[in-house]
């Protein structure tokens, strides 16, 4: 099983059975659909197989992608990129810090915290590189003054070892990082920080600003050649330049300093495992398969407007309107969402959809509807194959449960 989307919405044929894919979402979850909940986030597992693969085989080698975890955040799904010899990775929180280890067990993976950790933060990020010594473990560096306060408080907290750090680039983007002038001011770092690479992260670029991605790219590789100069650089193999997510990767698989360098480079889309309607461009690149699906019900129904119970709390809360695309009914035209419902607007001429019937809708933006589930339903082979955690959702707050106050006791 596993569904190709197209540029102006999702395919109306499941390729293998020539079937309408709602009619395959359908039969999938058949068996369980008097027991199932809406609004539920269903992944295709075979999808997601095929798009790690497709993805390993577009950027060439495991090794040339560390993709990030914030849009997964499962250990099944983790556990499909380890099977498949992945063993670099990004995450953005503790959370899905300690699931990658978790998952990994005693598989060596090598894992970029990219996010600009405080000391608490820190403090958390250290305590599971310890408990997990067989992986390594890098942090961000935001700015020199970050840095400087990494080491101290990498210090303070008693880690004296070794401590991997990359240099976080503005390539642009202006959200985190410094640009290449003031880490070029920057002849060494401070202990126990060992230089392991740069981050140039360039989200705010799409897939038709080529020429404005290989000009940050250019700068990227004229800082890491800056800081590889000098007695007491480090050699330029044991670096590792990162950039790219979903709408810039080709931009930076094609540029030649990136390519050629003595460095290793790596790119870090985590969107393309399983897809949405803003990756139409990686899908027809890679030849994606819309992976993660929102299963959903009429709730209410008039002659020009249904209502749908997968709100703003249940897909794409961060996108303007129209937050997906609803499979095989493109007289459905979603509205805003209010928190719990979605209103659409039935095309004139056309048949509203009959109340309680099941929908099925494509994320216009993936990463933020996953973490709004704490469980996902799976299926594959056209079959539902169970239910699981969504390991990594939302935040934690990391202290211990040692509160004096305890909730009610229910019913």
């Amino acid at each position: 099983m596993g569904f190709y989307p197209t540029a102006s919405g999702p395919a109306k044929v499941a390729p293998m059975t020539g079937q309408r894919l709602s009619e395959v979402l359908d039969g999938a979850l058949a068996p369980c659909l008097d027991q199932l909940l809406t609004p539920a986030l269903v992944i295709d597992l075979d999808a997601v197989q095929a798009n790690i693969a497709a993805t390993i085989a577009r950027v060439g080698g495991e090794d040339r992608w560390r993709p990030h975890l914030k849009t997964s955040k499962q250990a099944v799904i983790i556990d499909l990129m380890l099977d498949a010899g992945l063993r670099h990775f990004k995450v953005a929180t503790c959370d899905e810090l300690g699931l990658l280890l978790r998952t990994a067990g005693s598989r060596a993976v090598d894992v970029l915290f990219c996010y600009p950790a405080q000391r608490a933060s820190l403090t958390a990020v250290l305590a599971l590189a310890r408990a997990h010594a067989h992986a390594r473990v890098l942090v961000l560096a935001d700015s020199p003054a970050h840095l400087d306060a990494i080491a101290a408080w990498s210090r303070a907290l008693g880690h004296t070892s070794p401590l991997p750090v990359m240099l976080d680039v503005d390539l642009g983007m202006h959200r985190t990082g410094s640009i290449p002038a003031e880490w070029r001011e920057r002849p060494s770092v401070p202990e126990p920080l060992v230089l392991a690479g740069l981050h140039g992260y360039d989200g705010h670029l799409t897939w038709a600003q080529r020429e404005q991605a290989q000009l940050g790219y250019d700068a990227l590789v004229e800082l890491a050649t800056a800081l590889c100069s000098g007695p007491a650089a480090p050699a330029p193999s044991t670096l590792e330049l990162v950039t790219s997510g979903t709408h810039s990767y080709a931009h930076a698989l094609d540029h030649p300093g990136l390519r050629a360098g003595a460095w290793r480079h790596s790119v870090s889309p985590g969107t393309i495992v399983l897809s949405d309607r803003r990756s139409h461009a990686a899908e027809r690149d890679i030849g994606l398969r819309q992976a993660a699906f929102v299963a959903t019900r009429v709730i209410s129904a008039g002659p020009d407007r249904v209502t749908l119970d997968a709100g703003s709390k249940a897909i794409a809360p961060d996108v303007s309107p129209p937050s997906c695309a609803i499979v095989d009914h493109g007289e459905l035209e979603p509205q805003r969402a209010s928190e719990e419902h979605l209103p659409c607007r039935v095309q004139p001429g056309a048949a509203s959809p009959e109340l309680g019937r099941l929908l099925w809708l494509i994320p216009e933006h993936v990463c933020t509807t996953v973490n709004l589930y704490r469980e996902a339903v799976w299926i594959r082979g056209g079959r539902y194959v169970g239910v699981g955690p969504v390991g990594a959702s939302g935040h934690g707050c990391g202290l211990p449960d040692t509160s004096l106050v305890k909730p009610p006791r229910e019913g």
